[in-house]
């Protein structure tokens, strides 16, 4: 499958150009006076990209919050999603809890979790960020897994390689409806899935197929 060349940055330059594209995402989302959604993950890369976004004059209060996937550990947890979204974005903003619908990965009934998720997601979400692991996983969508299978289901609890293993995770076709969707990748861990995705390999993030991607230099490679 052939797909739009990337669009590749200096490494130092790619916290605000994701930023700067998320925030034109959103402009033109809320363009016709109502609300928008953006969904969001977590990462190493994130971190940077929401404190620059958090600086970004935008009508923040018609903005719905949601999640990619989160990590099932309490909110206050290290690896959670939603502590790195709430420390570098949301907490900057001053963005009022009702706006926030976060993945309560927390909980004993996972499966129960998903299924309340997928009840509270828009039919479309509006803008999406992604980010890719060195394996080409995407959210928590990991390759070989049955997840990536999924066609009805919007929200699924999965067991993954990486600790935590358990995750809650949107899947394929909630991404791939999404109007608007950017892969934010850095690094040259990810140089390799990086390759493999351009050569058309269906690698779990290859199978996104409305994104922009966006690339620092050391993750693009040659």
């Amino acid at each position: 499958m052939s797909r739009p060349a990337p669009l590749v940055v200096a490494s130092e330059a790619l916290a605000g150009q994701a930023a700067d594209w998320l925030a034109e995402a959103l402009r033109q989302s809320l363009a016709g006076g109502g609300r928008c959604s953006l969904a969001l993950s977590g990462g190493r890369t994130t971190g940077p990209i929401y404190r620059t976004l958090a600086q970004q004059k935008l009508p923040w209060e018609r903005v719905d919050f949601f999640f990619a996937d989160e990590r099932c550990v309490p909110p206050e947890h290290p690896e959670s999603n939603f502590l790195l979204v709430e420390e570098n974005l949301l907490r900057p903003l001053r963005i009022p809890s009702e706006q926030v619908h976060r993945m309560e990965g927390e909980r004993e009934d996972r499966d129960a979790a998903a299924r309340d998720y997928a009840a509270v997601l828009p039919p479309v979400l509006d803008v999406v960020l992604l980010g890719m692991g060195e394996d080409g996983h995407t959210a928590s969508l990991f390759p070989g897994h049955t997840a990536l299978e999924e066609r009805e289901r919007r929200v699924l609890a999965v067991v993954g390689p990486k600790p935590p293993p358990w995750r809650l995770t949107l899947t394929l076709p909630v991404l791939n409806a999404a109007r608007r969707v950017l892969f934010a990748v850095a690094g040259e861990g990810k140089q390799e899935a990086v390759r493999r995705v351009f050569a058309g390999e269906e690698l779990p993030a290859a199978r996104v197929t409305n994104a922009v991607w966006l690339l620092d230099r050391t993750a693009a490679g040659q």
